[in-house]
């Protein structure tokens, strides 16, 4: 099994931090991921599963290792159903399925996401999700079990899943799909990935949306009302182009956005009451 010690962490996070980890592993099938987990439960080693980086800040003080899938990439279609590995990016497999005449995934061709980091945060965007379409995942325990969930038991909800909160490894997942024309298709992805450039700083490193809208405002409102865009804590900023977005304008490090992240809470709460709640996932 490839594994990297003292990886540099601009690597494999969209936000391209400062910074090194212990190591990542690099898994090439099921037993060896399985093998791998076992060990590091005996050992009492954290560990975390990492897709694309794209949802994920990593602080200074992290110990864990990091699990790469990127050898679990298997596609197969077969009518509507779309059986697809876990390390598979998501825009690759929007274009794919749209070369069949499958719909379905057009909100997530501009997700710089693996599959298995979608359905881990049940991934959306212009009001789609992968809960819309998704049958079933094939998981593996962290004792070395592997199970097939339905939609039910993964109990999918706003940016969450069971994946997030039992020791669940998306290994695969089977996804139901809709015929169109490819015309159609690609007229929604392509009115989407306009959208995404206009609204989202894509000319910087980040992760998207920091914040979740509390019921009734927008987030990036809310902070720019605060005073807040632009405002830095080292390379770490508040997007002047959308602010809810934090950007990387150079050599920002996992903790220079948290510590933004904390003084945008407390400008925010102190201005409205609001308490943000973060979208993002945090290793600390």
């Amino acid at each position: 099994m490839k594994k990297i010690n003292n990886a540099f962490l601009k690597n494999y996070t969209t936000y391209k931090l400062e910074g090194k980890l212990a190591c990542i592993y690099f898994p090439e099938n099921v037993k060896e991921l399985a093998d791998l987990i076992l060990k590091l439960n005996e050992e009492n080693k954290k560990y975390k599963i990492l897709g694309n980086g794209s949802n994920l800040i990593i602080s200074s003080s992290y110990n864990g290792v990091l699990i790469k899938l990127e050898k679990f990439d298997k596609l197969d279609i077969d009518g509507n159903l779309v059986t697809v590995g876990s390390g598979y990016m998501l825009p690759k497999l929007a274009l794919m399925c749209a070369n069949e005449n499958l719909s379905g995934l057009e909100f997530a061709s501009g997700i710089p996401a693996t599959i298995g980091g979608a359905i881990y945060q049940n991934a959306g965007a212009y009001g789609e999700a992968m809960d819309k379409i998704i049958k079933s995942v094939t998981v593996l325990d962290d004792h070395g079990n592997i199970k097939v969930l339905n939609k039910e038991k993964l109990q999918l909800g706003y940016r969450d899943s069971i994946l997030k909160h039992e020791n669940l490894i998306c290994l695969e997942v089977v996804l139901e799909l809709k015929q169109d024309s490819y015309e159609n298709i690609k007229c929604r992805m392509h009115n989407n990935l306009l959208n995404r450039k206009e609204k989202q700083p894509l000319e910087y490193p980040s992760a998207g949306s920091v914040f979740r809208n509390p019921p009734g405002y927008s987030a990036g409102k809310l902070i720019e009302d605060a005073g807040l865009k632009g405002f830095k804590v080292g390379d770490a900023m508040v997007s002047l182009k959308h602010a809810n977005f934090i950007v990387n304008m150079g050599r920002a490090s996992g903790d220079d956005v948290l510590k933004l992240i904390k003084i945008i809470q407390k400008k925010v709460k102190e201005k409205t009451g609001i308490l943000f709640e973060t979208e993002q996932e945090v290793l600390e």
